[in-house]
């Protein structure tokens, strides 16, 4: 069978993502933002910097009994969380959400104290690592890792241009190259709406606009049908490998 070298320099982070805190703060007795602090965490919303939301942990201040502060503590998780689905910030499934009231240690600022402490996985800026050289048969296929799109949607996340450019780098240099875009969805969802299709046809277009002959590119949705792990998917992992952009080999032409 007829063999192709392919030279892959895609960018490849080092470390996909850390875990980070970032903390909102709130008036007295109100479970809503400090203005001040809505605008930080807006800030760090349109850095694309959150991969996924883990946890939330709420507090308050000794102003009140431990049950009032609780509660309070919990309304301010509530409201984070409401907010952060609202911006369409990646939120886990089994996100865990711990409310304190007066069992944990206080600053001697009270202000200090009404809080919300929001957990992430935050993106790493990627590190260009030296061009990895693949060997792919023609009916061979691979997935293009952190290839990502906002939560039920078509739209790129910034994580996917780097790997978008260097296939287009690829495309270009190699006239002869013919290939067909796969589009995978995880979590045994209807796919109702074609969003496998119109992500492996986002990445096509963007190839079409950036001069990649449309002869030379196919594309097609498997919604959940073939997904890499079982469904339904254990884990956030799991998920995150069903739901997936491969490209697969179709042939070469000299």
């Amino acid at each position: 069978m007829k063999r192709y070298i392919l030279i892959l320099s895609f960018l490849i982070p080092l470390a996909l993502s850390s875990q980070q805190e970032f903390v909102v703060f709130f008036p007295s007795d109100q479970s809503y933002m400090l203005h001040s602090s809505k605008l930080a965490l807006n800030k760090l919303i349109e850095s694309k910097q959150i991969n996924l939301v883990t946890g939330l942990k709420g507090y308050a201040d000794t102003n009140s009994t431990h049950i009032y502060n609780k509660d309070l503590a919990q309304n301010r998780i509530l409201d984070i969380k409401h907010y952060l689905f609202t911006q369409g910030v990646p939120i886990t499934k089994n996100i865990r959400c711990q409310s304190f009231g007066e069992d944990f240690q206080h600053e001697k600022n009270l202000a200090k104290n009404r809080k919300v402490i929001i957990q992430y996985e935050g993106f790493q800026a990627p590190s260009i690592t030296k061009k990895q050289i693949q060997n792919l048969e023609i009916g061979e296929s691979l997935v293009l890792k952190h290839l990502n799109f906002k939560p039920g949607s078509e739209e790129f996340r910034d994580i996917a241009y780097p790997v978008l450019k260097d296939l287009l780098a690829i495309m270009l240099d190699h006239k002869g190259l013919h290939i067909k875009i796969h589009g995978h969805i995880c979590c045994a969802i209807n796919d109702s709406q074609n969003l496998s299709a119109q992500r492996a046809l986002k990445v096509k277009n963007y190839l079409i606009q950036n001069g990649v002959s449309s002869n030379r590119l196919n594309h097609v949705g498997h919604g959940s049908s073939k997904p890499i792990h079982a469904l339904p998917e254990q884990n956030d992992a799991q998920m995150k490998e069903n739901r997936r952009v491969e490209i697969e080999i179709t042939s070469i032409k000299d």
